[in-house]
Order: structure tokens, then C-alpha cells, then sequence
């Protein structure tokens, strides 16, 4: 019976991170030679509710909600998030690179 817990155990913790992979993250179309690090990755919907506790550090484009009227300024900033998942769990962020921003 023990020997049963642990594998349904086992199944349920893997179907859990199963859907907190990249799934969150659509990659454009890559040509052949191109560096894919880094590269923008857009994310999509539906946004992910739970995340993986992972450190891989993603540079994300998050909307800054300035909009002004009579001269051009930044609408995005660029915020470090610990991975992609909890950067694109944020509606504000429209996509990231990999690595932490400058």
C-alpha cells in the first residue's frame, strides 16, 4: 500500500509541473544560425496561476501604465523576474529574454 502512495504520488507531482513548463511562452520563428537565448519570447494566454520555484532569471517587458499626451516616453520598463513562469504570471509583462536585465 505504501509502495502505491508513493508512485501516485510521484504521478500527480508530474502532471503538476507538466503544465508549468514553457507553455506559458510562445517562441517566434527562429532562423538557423540565430543566437535563441536571446531572443524575445512573447507570452500567451492563459496566464499560469502556479509556478515552478526555479532560479533562471528572465529580463521582462512590463507595461509601466504611464501613457502621456504631449511627448513620447516609455509605456514599458525592464524588470528581473527569478523565471518565465512568474514573469508571464504577471498580466502587466508582454514578454522576456532570458538573463536578468541590466
Amino acid at each position: 500500500m505504501k509502495r502505491s502512495g508513493m508512485l501516485l504520488g510521484s504521478v500527480l507531482l508530474a502532471l503538476s509541473l507538466s503544465g508549468c513548463s514553457r507553455s506559458d511562452a510562445q517562441e517566434p520563428d527562429v532562423p538557423s544560425g540565430s543566437n535563441v537565448s536571446n531572443r524575445f519570447t512573447e507570452c500567451r494566454e492563459p496566464r499560469p496561476e502556479i509556478c515552478y520555484e526555479v532560479y533562471a532569471p528572465v529580463c521582462a517587458s512590463r507595461d509601466n501604465s504611464v501613457r502621456c499626451v504631449t511627448t513620447p516616453c516609455p509605456s514599458e520598463e525592464k524588470v528581473t523576474f527569478s523565471n518565465d513562469c512568474t514573469a508571464c504570471a504577471d498580466s502587466r509583462v508582454r514578454g522576456f529574454v532570458d538573463g536578468q536585465c541590466r
